[in-house]
């Protein structure tokens, strides 16, 4: 479709220019930051409504809050979806989750331009509240648009900051409560051909290969406790022998390194895709002091890997050694409640195309695992998906996030030319 190209390579500052715009509308002191069903994820919503209104599309906030483009009434028996999220983590880049909305309005914007439609019609949505920080899980918009999420779910939910219900925010967006629209798809599966995204590479390895676009295999899943805590006993540092104290500073710290001993084992025994990270971890600052043997540690434990089987023999370990050193130090681990999402395969047949669609444009991609998406929603439904990946220097969810607008452009060309041909 070189009239298609030709359109996208000519958005390249309007590109650059949505960036910005939604930057400025929702910076934070340090980076980024687009609350989950709050105002600053609504202002980035908004932004991309203008634009693509300006453009012929037809968008809006859908039943459930999130962003819904489209190309105006449909016109075939079945969707190809191109999405990613709105949201961010507190104080985190621009471009994580946001590249991918941004890229799905300008391929729509392209397609409607030069009216060359496939054999299915495109639509593209912006989720609200992929990022787990929030609600301590992750994927809620794409849920809620995939009628995942039951009523009773919304009332479970509670955001870390405002200490809001998810029903409360999203009653405070003007979203009905009641079934419709909670429980029921906005979009049905079975009407949805392919789910494609587009997001960052959230790790090195493109920036390491001079590589400028990913094609993922499959999305980690993982094993969450967002909100652990190890609980001993304060006493005097000076008073108190090493027999008789109950350091939950001591325990935790073993227990972390214990996991980080397996986590090595276990990539040398073949998981060389299994990650491990201990995020959070303190003590109580109204508490604490140099002469007090800590009682009270919190933490969490983030496991992820692409077979579960991996990501369970590390969760056995470590639940096993918790319990060891709880009763060699006299201490309690309550790890609270266990999140997360299994892993996922990604459909080979839409990453065939993808590469396909990549090479007749002349632009290199190499195929690699990544980690969890919006994708994982549909995929577990039975929708074909697939993830597309741009380079990009720094990492992800911190401010120095650094994808070059000349990647992304090929990322959406590639984007574009996979929804046509699927």
């Amino acid at each position: 479709m070189p009239d298609v190209h030709a359109a996208i390579d000519r958005m390249a500052d309007d590109a650059g220019a949505l960036f910005d715009e939604v930057r400025a509308a929702t910076a934070d002191i340090s980076g980024v930051t687009r609350d989950a069903f709050g105002a600053k994820e609504t202002a980035a919503g908004e932004i991309l409504i203008d634009f693509c209104r300006g453009h012929g599309l037809t968008a809006g906030f859908d039943a459930v809050g999130n962003l819904a483009v489209t190309l105006g009434a449909p016109q075939a028996e079945s969707d190809v979806i191109l999405a990613s999220h709105l949201d961010s983590v507190p104080r985190g880049g621009n471009f994580d989750g946001l590249a991918g909305v941004i890229a799905g309005v300008l391929a729509l914007a392209a397609v409607k331009q030069t009216g060359a439609r496939g054999a299915r019609d495109l639509r593209a949505f912006g989720f609200r509240c992929e990022e787990s920080p929030w609600f301590g899980t992750a994927y809620l918009g794409s849920k809620l648009c995939a009628g995942a999420l039951a009523r009773a779910d919304l009332d479970k939910l509670t955001r870390f900051d405002t200490g809001r219900t998810l029903a409360e925010h999203l009653a405070a967006l003007g979203v009905s409560l009641a079934s419709p629209p909670i429980g029921v798809p906005q979009v049905k599966p079975a009407r949805i051909a392919a789910y494609l995204e587009l997001h960052i590479e959230q790790g090195p390895l493109l920036l390491s290969t001079d590589t400028p676009l990913g094609i993922a295999t499959a999305l980690r899943g993982n094993i969450r406790y967002p909100y652990a805590k190890c609980l001993g006993h304060y006493a005097h540092s000076a008073a108190v022998p090493r027999h008789l104290r109950r350091d939950a500073a001591i325990a935790t710290a073993k227990l972390i390194a214990h996991a980080d001993e397996r986590w090595r084992a276990l990539i040398d025994a073949g998981n060389d895709d299994l990650v491990f990270t201990c995020g959070i971890l303190h003590t109580d600052p109204a508490e604490h002091a140099m002469t007090k043997v800590p009682g009270e540690v919190t933490f969490s434990l983030n496991i992820g890997a692409t077979a579960d089987a991996a990501m369970e023999a590390l969760h056995g370990d470590i639940l096993q050694r918790a319990g060891e050193l709880a009763a060699e130090h006299g201490v309690r681990f309550d790890l609270g409640a266990r999140v997360g999402t299994p892993a996922t395969r990604l459909d080979a047949n839409i990453q065939a195309v993808a590469a396909d669609a990549a090479r007749t444009l002349g632009i290199a991609a190499r195929s690699m695992p990544t980690v969890g998406h919006d994708a994982a929603t549909f995929a577990r439904l039975g929708v074909p998906a697939a993830v597309l990946l741009v380079r990009n220097e720094n990492g992800s969810h911190n401010p120095a996030e650094a994808m070059a607008i000349p990647d992304f452009m090929l990322g959406v060309h590639v984007l574009a030319e996979t929804a046509l041909r699927v």
